[in-house]
């Protein structure tokens, strides 16, 4: 159930009901992640691939048995183009605090995914050289 039906229920409910609750967990990052490779018709190893880290590595973050960084949670969300609201919600899942634009970091991944920027360029522009 996606969360403004959930919303959507309680708001209207005249009880309130805990099993609703517990039966419409969020979902887990790697589920999300998946989800999005998938829908832009990518591998994980493509985006282990691009993200230009040990293999292994990329598999316990696409497997679940190692979190991402915050850094490397907003590089895997350029390497997708995906918007800033999806990559504040990627952060929220990762355990991680959204995107803040009065943070000079959050506010050149906020103006390089508004341009558009191709993934090295905005890795260097938000981080500069070697960040990878």
């Amino acid at each position: 159930m996606l969360t403004t039906e959930l919303e959507e229920k309680l708001e209207n409910s005249r009880f309130f009901d805990e099993k609703t609750i517990e039966n419409n967990a969020p979902p887990e990052l790697i589920d999300v992640l998946s989800k999005y490779i998938d829908e832009k018709k990518m591998t994980k190893a493509d985006v282990i691939r691009i993200l230009n880290v040990d293999r292994n590595y990329g598999y316990q973050i696409f497997n679940g048995t190692r979190p991402p960084t915050r850094n490397c949670l907003i590089q895997i969300a350029l390497i997708l183009k995906l918007d800033t609201d999806l990559i504040s919600y990627l952060l929220q899942l990762g355990g991680k605090s959204p995107l803040y634009v009065r943070n000079i970091v959050d506010a050149r991944v906020f103006y390089a995914v508004k341009h558009h920027m191709e993934y090295l360029d905005a890795v260097d522009f938000i981080w500069g050289r070697g960040t990878m």
